[in-house]
């Protein structure tokens, strides 16, 4: 059976997500409060967990507070004891009144007993209290008194290091009209009490709160931001770059080179390359859009269509943006205002230091959506710039074979052809003509060879062409379609076969 592809590599593990880890680690180690901000994605998918537990391990000493799911602690044993059974014949609301055994304050409230023993509170019944105060089960895991956590931790007593106190937004329960008020009295109270006990940086105890933009009060993030003297506000923005997801595609179609299904040869790597690039270009900081891509495609753009439409289709949907790219992108570490709807929701990112909406946001989403002028022109725009990259090093490189080979066919004097038929000779090798000759483009040698000037013989004249038509529909940002790829391959392939 042929090799499964490989998976690919843990955002975490990541070199964008790496340095972003880095970046939340060292603000918490140097005394800040961290609010680390994601979209909701990566929530969904679980790697906000896993970025959240990277950056907490990374400090010295630290808690992560458990959600209030976890943090249903068993009633202790000895108040799970049973007690003699309550005389319904009080009401149903006896079991309300604490029981004062053996009191009597010496007035008759009228009561009468007929005989029964009192009636005595039910215990709670055995189970589960869920903690649902934020205070308190910071104080449980610090073993902190639960009324006033936030002085106890500005006044430590223990000689331990000053702690972390690692929150994840999304598992906090609502607590009132407003989402993210406990997280947002919590930091408060805790500022105050830094303030109060006048704590040195290294000696204070911070927050480290992750959180989606929806988990947070409005506008607390930019008032924390405005704070920077206390609080580090960091953003899941440019976070993932080209190297990032060309090392997660590279990772998924490792498999089918080692399975021996294709070769080494130039137009082999080519071809690698180019499917590879236009995965990356199309799909943006979107691991799992790209992942998908580079799986279900085969590299041909007739197939690129019905490809990209599955992967969409299979994708979770986007939220929040539209298919016009906003007039302003915001500073370069957060997202302006009017993007961050869009940006929480996946609808739009930063990609290299650019605004990229999301392939979503504008291409057509299953086989039966119209594929509008406005979608096909932005795919052949993003296909053209992956072919630049990929195929414009090449052409440099079969041009440097040729000039060095066209050498040995002059039929004119190489100062000559030097002064005729190159535009703009270098100054520094005026005085070398031959290694002028060799920075000849391929346009200027193919004219050169059409004039007589160069004899080349006819596979090289041939490749000469072929590289001149691609360039020149690179140039103009046009697509180069299969049939010429395949004979642009080809040709590389050949000339490597001459040479070596």
């Amino acid at each position: 059976m042929p090799d499964e592809p490989a998976a690919p590599p843990a955002l975490a593990d990541l070199p964008g997500a790496r340095g972003q880890v880095r970046g939340v680690t060292e603000t918490l180690r140097t005394g800040l409060h961290g609010l680390w901000l994601l979209p909701d994605r990566l929530v969904a998918t679980g790697e906000a967990d896993e970025l959240y537990l990277r950056a907490l391990s990374g400090t010295r000493r630290h808690i992560d507070v458990p959600s209030t799911a976890d943090a249903e602690l068993p009633m202790p044993a000895e108040e799970t004891t049973s007690r003699p059974a309550r005389d319904a014949g009080y009401g149903p609301d006896t079991d309300q009144l604490p029981y004062l055994d053996q009191y009597d304050d010496g007035f008759d409230l009228g009561w009468e007993t007929d005989g029964h023993a009192p009636a005595i509170p039910a215990p709670r019944p055995a189970g589960t209290v869920p903690q649902r105060d934020l205070a308190a089960r910071i104080a449980k895991e610090l073993s902190a008194p639960a009324d006033d956590v936030a002085t106890w931790l500005a006044t430590p007593d223990d000689g331990m290091p000053p702690p972390v106190i690692g929150i994840r937004a999304w598992a906090e329960p609502d607590g009132g009209p407003v989402r993210g008020a406990g997280i947002e009295g919590l930091h408060r109270s805790l500022s105050a009490a830094v303030r109060a006990a006048g704590l040195p940086p290294g000696e204070r105890p911070r927050l480290f709160v992750v959180a989606r933009l929806r988990d947070l009060p409005d506008g607390f993030p930019d008032e924390l931001h405005q704070d920077s003297g206390a609080t580090a506000v960091h953003w899941w923005w440019d976070a993932l770059g080209r190297l990032d997801v060309s090392t997660a595609v590279a990772s998924c179609l490792a498999a089918a080179r080692t399975a021996g299904r294709d070769g080494d040869s130039s137009g082999e790597r080519v071809r690698r390359q180019l499917t590879a690039e236009t995965v990356v270009e199309i799909c943006g900081p979107d691991l799992e859009l790209a992942h998908g891509l580079a799986l279900g495609w085969d590299g041909r753009q007739r197939t690129l269509d019905a490809a990209l439409r599955r992967c969409l289709a299979a994708a979770p949907p986007v939220a929040g943006g539209t298919s016009a790219a906003p007039a302003r992108m915001g500073a370069r570490r957060r997202p302006g205002t009017d993007v961050r709807e869009a940006w929480s929701g996946g609808a739009i990112a930063a990609w290299e230091g650019r605004l990229r909406p999301h392939p979503g946001t504008w291409y057509p989403v299953g086989p039966a959506a119209e594929l509008t002028g406005d979608a096909r022109a932005r795919l052949a725009a993003l296909v053209a710039q992956a072919q630049q990259r990929v195929v414009l090093p090449w052409i440099e490189e079969a041009r440097q074979r040729l000039a060095v080979r066209s050498l040995s066919h002059l039929k004119r004097p190489v100062e000559s052809v030097v002064e005729d038929y190159i535009e703009r000779p270098a100054p520094h090798l005026r005085d070398r003509p031959e290694r002028a000759f060799l920075e000849i483009q391929v346009g200027e040698l193919l004219y050169a060879h059409r004039q007589g000037a160069v004899a080349l013989p006819g596979h090289e004249a041939q490749l000469l062409r072929l590289l001149v038509k691609v360039r020149n529909i690179l140039s103009h940002r046009s697509v180069l379609h299969d049939a010429t790829l395949d004979e642009f391959r080809d040709e590389l392939s050949r000339s490597d076969l001459r040479t070596s």
